[in-house]
């Protein structure tokens, strides 16, 4: 009788700890086996445990999922506030060029190893620039007759200035027998300085398209 009245008010006690205190799960989780441990055999002890359980741990998920949102509404706040509401959208027409395949080797597998080689015009607004580029990319064809690419590039401007590019893309065939790839690019100028060096580690957007002739049009926008 003596344990009852002890244990009666201090089980009606975490009860209420359990509904006030966020990390109390597992505590309830070592009482309820100290209880078992002690043959405890009132039924309404072990009622009253489990419910302080029940609850304790129902508040600690729902401060868990609060506190996930509360993280995920800060990420999304953030990136907002670098990129106005969140859209991605693409901006001026940076360079259009037009050229032709220079080669092909078959790699492993599908795999085909394309290089070509174009003249572009770099647009930036009053003088326009001429430009030389090469690349070279890789096309596996996938399922439903799409191609999977990868390449890389350099581009060279009137005053011997280098700028390099990556890439990924995605390639169909047109009923015209053309190949239209459309993807994305990463630029790397090879001098702080220059003509081209606004471009450094900016992304970009493209579409490549070689018609049967082997013959190149490439046209490339910034990606806000």
């Amino acid at each position: 009788m003596q344990q009852l009245i002890i244990k009666i008010p201090i089980s009606v006690c975490l009860f209420f700890i359990s509904l006030k205190n966020k990390n109390s799960f597992l505590y309830m989780m070592f009482l309820l086996v100290v209880w078992i441990s002690m043959k405890s055999t009132n039924i309404v002890l072990l009622i009253l445990i489990v419910t302080s359980i029940s609850v304790g741990s129902g508040v600690f998920a729902d401060n868990m999922y609060a506190r996930a949102q509360e993280t995920g509404n800060s990420i999304i706040s953030s990136f907002n506030a670098t990129n106005g509401e969140g859209n991605v959208t693409i901006g001026n027409l940076i360079y259009e060029g037009r050229g032709e395949i220079n080669s092909q080797t078959v790699l492993t597998g599908p795999t085909v190893q394309t290089s070509f080689s174009s003249n572009d015009t770099v647009v930036t607004g009053v003088n326009n620039q001429t430009v030389t580029e090469i690349g070279t990319y890789t096309s596996t064809p996938k399922a439903n007759g799409i191609l999977y690419g990868e390449g890389k590039g350099v581009m060279t401007g009137p005053d011997n200035e280098m700028l390099t590019w990556t890439s990924q893309q995605i390639g169909t065939m047109t009923p015209q027998g053309k190949i239209v790839f459309h993807g994305s690019m990463f630029f790397n100028a090879l001098s702080p300085v220059g003509s081209l060096a606004y471009l450094d580690n900016m992304p970009a957007v493209f579409t490549f398209e070689v018609d049967a002739s082997k013959n190149t049009v490439t046209k490339v926008w910034e990606l806000r």
